[in-house]
């Protein structure tokens, strides 16, 4: 029985690379007043930071509805095909319960649901081996357990121009409310527990970057890796390359930051996301 991956636009994996493996991507809302967009559909994420930058007004985002996930699983699903639908950090976002509950109103259907308490590469990551490993026709436990055990061993880091716009959407955790008071520092982030929180702060982005850097050429040796931009395709191509020269070989994926995630990011965001190599294969585990 075919395994459908269902995933949502904050994973922000490129088209051409969830189209090629059969992945369907649900589009989050971006709110310019009483306008509503679809993430990646009505508007790109060009079109979306050109417009951040020119208009004084403040975008809102919102998840997609319940009955959007249920007509998706109940098309992919009309072959008697399983689904496994892996989605934002549900501390991030309502999109994961908005799955729950599209799930929860059909008949016959195998959903599994899953909270990646991810965001962003860090999500696309898992949801790429959950696709590659229904490819290879494992069942739906095993697809699950592929994204889990990936997410498990997943570190990402992001560098923030300003907080402003995470201040604004309610999105700061702990302790990065103390670091976005300190002037002239650029704020380094990660998602631990599901949520935003502090990673460290560096003068200037060049520092930043060569510091976040440092810290994945010490969890080598790597299995995967990912960087997304929302204003700065110069930092994601340096990023990718020092990545390179990190873990010949490995596979990187580079992507562009979605609307609804550049929101709450805003301008001049830069993510970068690794995956180490399993535990039997020399890879470190978080925390060690």
């Amino acid at each position: 029985m075919a395994i459908r991956i269902v995933t949502d636009s904050t994973a922000d994996l490129p088209a051409e690379v969830a189209a090629g493996l059969d992945i369907a991507v649900v589009p989050l809302y971006v709110h310019f007043g009483d306008e509503q967009l679809r993430d990646g559909v009505d508007i790109s994420s060009e079109q979306f930071f050109e417009r951040l930058q020119r208009e004084s007004r403040t975008p809102t985002t919102s998840q997609p509805p319940a009955g959007v996930f249920r007509d998706l699983y109940r098309e992919l699903s009309a072959d008697g095909s399983e689904i496994v639908s892996i989605h934002v950090s549900s501390k991030l976002s309502g999109t994961f319960a908005s799955a729950q509950q599209g799930a929860a109103s059909l008949d016959g259907a195998e959903v599994r649901i899953v909270d990646s308490g991810a965001a962003s590469m860090a999500l696309g990551m898992a949801v790429l081996a959950a696709a590659e490993a229904a490819k290879r026709g494992e069942s739906a436990d095993a697809v699950v357990a592929a994204a889990e055990d990936l997410l498990a061993r997943t570190h990402m880091l992001v560098i923030f121009d300003t907080l402003e716009y995470l201040r604004r959407g309610g999105r700061i955790g702990r302790g990065m409310e103390l670091i976005g008071t300190l002037a002239r520092l650029k704020p380094i982030a990660t998602i631990r527990d599901g949520e935003v929180t502090a990673a460290g702060r560096v003068r200037t982005k060049s520092k930043a970057i060569e510091e976040v850097l440092r810290r994945f050429s010490e969890l080598r040796p790597l299995e995967r890796a990912g960087v997304v931009h929302a204003t700065t395709p110069e930092e994601s191509d340096y990023v990718a390359e020092r990545l390179r020269g990190l873990a010949p070989g490995i596979p990187i994926t580079q992507s562009r930051i979605g609307p609804v995630l550049g929101v709450h990011a805003g301008p001049g965001v830069l993510g970068a996301t690794v995956v180490t190599a399993p535990a039997d294969a020399g890879g470190s585990t978080p925390g060690e």
